[in-house]
């Protein structure tokens, strides 16, 4: 697979709306248009040289290029997630870095994948079921969602996995975590053949289902797929 070369480039604020009280929705349009991602990977962003970078997954499809989208939990300990919240207007210039990340989804490679995520790690692995949202021609590539929540409060873009939903090739599991308990890799059931497991969430949920994929389902290695943050 050849990943897109990184650079840093400068990008417009063009939209914003609040999801959740925790969580808000960002679009972008880059102003160069030789930049490019993958599905799953991620980007620095800051609002100027005096920010440190943030670090932030595009949920958005490649083919929406020049358009990006960001998907933000509320956070003031870092100072460019702080910036996006409480001063980000349409309008407003960024730069950008990137793209990073080698976990990313590939339609040909990966005809079946499960994608499990949990808070604000639903973005990346958004991306890669809107790809397949997107490629009507895919007709034999299956996804099947699992997506952790803790209430109906912080279920963020709901109406995105409801379009999902919509498409006969993907099918959405929302579990709430207050009422149903966490989700655990036993509690992954598809009727796949040889699926990819896509992870993004919490360290402990992404450690637990992932130990238990490997060393109680027997998964392949090579079908786990996630990035350590911790």
């Amino acid at each position: 697979m050849i990943f897109p070369t990184q650079k840093e480039v400068k990008a417009t604020l063009v939209e914003v709306r609040e999801e959740t009280h925790l969580t808000k929705w960002f679009r972008f349009k880059v102003q160069d248009d030789s930049f490019h991602f993958l599905p799953g990977q991620w980007l620095d962003l800051k609002p100027d040289d005096s920010f440190s970078w943030g670090g932030y997954s595009m949920m958005s499809p490649p083919s929406d290029l020049p358009y990006f989208e960001l998907g933000l939990r509320k956070g003031k300990s870092h100072p460019t997630t702080g910036w996006l919240f409480e001063k980000a207007k349409k309008g407003d210039s960024v730069i950008i870095h990137g793209p990073g990340g080698r976990t990313v989804y590939d339609p040909k490679l990966h005809q079946e994948a499960v994608l499990i995520m949990g808070g604000i790690g639903v973005t990346p692995l958004l991306s890669m079921a809107r790809t397949l949202y997107e490629n009507k021609s895919l007709k034999n590539n299956k996804i099947a969602i699992f997506n952790s929540v803790k209430n109906e409060e912080e279920w963020s873009f709901r109406n995105l996995f409801s379009e999902l939903d919509q498409d006969e090739r993907v099918t959405v599991k929302t579990i709430f975590s207050h009422n149903d308990g966490h989700l655990a890799w036993n509690n992954l059931d598809v009727s796949f053949q040889q699926p990819h497991y896509f992870l993004c969430g919490p360290a402990q949920m992404i450690e637990e289902i992932s130990q238990g994929l490997l060393n109680k389902k027997l998964v392949p290695r090579d079908h786990v797929h996630f990035e350590k943050w911790w």
